[in-house]
């Protein structure tokens, strides 16, 4: 990959993540709320918000990364919302998973969704993957709800699967085939 795919939809036009992402990509990775789910760890400084950019920002991080993380921005002012993509992307058995992380200012509207249902399409259509997971901790009801309305199927449920802030969590796995 030579350059750095670009994906719009109706609302949404996702991009690779500039270095001048670096207040708005700390504003949205700071939130508590925002990463509660995603290991809960918040970034503490620009300086890591920079690193993260500059992790994903370039086409040729994609084979060492095993990862691609599109920058969600709103069409016509370009802010920065979130970022979405796939991690673990394994080649040899056409899978990767799926994730986002979206401003708590635009949890509602469908933003989520709208960026979801892009990923997907560029993951089957593009990359040619045979299959997209998720993995969430089952209390996310919220990541449940949208993988379910996405038409993923519960594959997996871990117990005790993860600690952090001081519990063990389960975690259930959804997947998506390319039928």
């Amino acid at each position: 990959m030579r350059v750095f795919p670009e994906i719009e939809t109706k609302r949404l036009n996702l991009t690779a993540l500039k270095e001048e992402d670096q207040t708005s990509l700390f504003s949205i990775f700071s939130d508590p709320q925002v990463t509660y789910y995603d290991g809960g760890n918040v970034m503490k400084t620009q300086t890591q918000a920079l690193h993260y950019i500059r992790a994903y920002k370039d086409p040729s991080s994609i084979l060492s990364t095993h990862a691609i993380r599109f920058g969600i921005r709103l069409n016509g002012s370009g802010e920065l919302i979130g970022t979405a993509g796939f991690q673990n992307w394994d080649r040899t058995s056409s899978k990767a998973e799926i994730g986002a992380i979206l401003s708590r200012k635009y949890w509602s509207g469908g933003y989520g969704l709208e960026a979801a249902k892009a990923i997907i399409h560029y993951g089957f259509h593009h990359i040619k993957l045979h299959k997209i997971y998720a993995q969430t901790i089952e209390d996310n009801h919220s990541a449940v709800k949208r993988l379910e309305q996405l038409d993923f199927e519960k594959e997996g449920h871990f117990k005790d699967h993860i600690y952090m802030r001081n519990r063990y969590y389960d975690v259930v796995v959804y997947s998506l085939i390319n039928k």
